[in-house]
């Protein structure tokens, strides 16, 4: 287990997932490769231009479509039910789901470029890097976790009368931990993987000296704000059963917004 000392606090995490939702950036790259595609349409064999041009612009659609979601989300609140006596937060999973996508897309860069070569012969080429594109989709996509397969369709936080729970994505059963336990985050090992970054959660038990870690792909609200739900639910046992009750989302809404 990593020492608790190097671990980062829940303030870095928050920074190192608002950089991730960030999407200005790629947005304006994407705009920019994608009218120099259809540009390239005009001087290329057309088996090259017309996939390059497609596939963009399907790819800039995705991720507009994205960024609007995350925006429409924040400023719409946190979205909380009540499921079986607890209040749950879904994970954020869209784009997660959207990058199989893309992969399932640029995987028909070949197939196309060999019909257009059928009905335009004109360079090879066009076969050979529809091809190589082809074969880097599909490695990626079945060297990928998350996949939409793998995801589970459960809350990722539940929030109960009696216990915290805590399920990953690629989890298929949530690890549950009573409220009486005193669970506290530690802190989050924090680290890029396959260029993507990753938050491995730290929670403390008082009756255990090893920490539960937990994945937090997909987490729908900041770490300050879990941090704050879970110190509250622990030191004002008198609020937990508020939670099994329709009164528990707002409640809850109440905690996260106060102050």
């Amino acid at each position: 287990m990593m020492a608790e000392s190097s671990l980062s606090s829940v303030s870095e995490a928050d920074e190192q997932l608002n950089t991730a939702n960030r999407l200005f950036k790629p947005i304006l790259l994407l705009l920019a490769f994608t009218a120099l595609s259809y540009f390239l349409c005009f001087i290329m064999p057309a088996g090259i231009a017309v996939p390059f041009a497609v596939y963009l612009s399907l790819a800039t659609l995705g991720v507009v479509y994205v960024g609007v979601e995350r925006f429409v989300r924040r400023h719409r609140g946190t979205a909380l039910h009540v499921e079986h006596r607890a209040v749950t937060l879904y994970p954020y999973t869209t784009a997660i789901r959207f990058s199989p996508v893309v992969l399932i897309v640029m995987m028909a860069w070949g197939p196309a470029s060999v019909a257009f070569y059928l009905v335009r012969p004109e360079s090879i080429t066009s076969i050979i890097i529809g091809i190589c594109f082809s074969f880097l989709a599909y490695t990626l996509f079945v060297t990928s976790k998350y996949r939409p397969s793998r995801i589970h369709r459960s809350p990722l936080i539940t929030l109960g009368p009696d216990h915290l729970s805590i399920q990953p994505l690629l989890h298929d059963n949530p690890t549950r931990i009573r409220w009486d336990r005193n669970p506290q985050i530690e802190g989050f090992e924090l680290f890029v993987a396959n260029k993507e970054s990753h938050q491995l959660m730290h929670v403390s038990t008082r009756d255990s000296e090893d920490a539960l870690v937990f994945d937090m792909k997909g987490m729908p609200i900041c770490y300050w704000q879990l941090a704050r739900l879970i110190n509250h639910f622990v030191a004002h046992p008198e609020d937990r059963a508020t939670l099994g009750t329709p009164q528990g989302p707002q409640l809850v809404t109440d905690i996260l917004t106060a102050g």
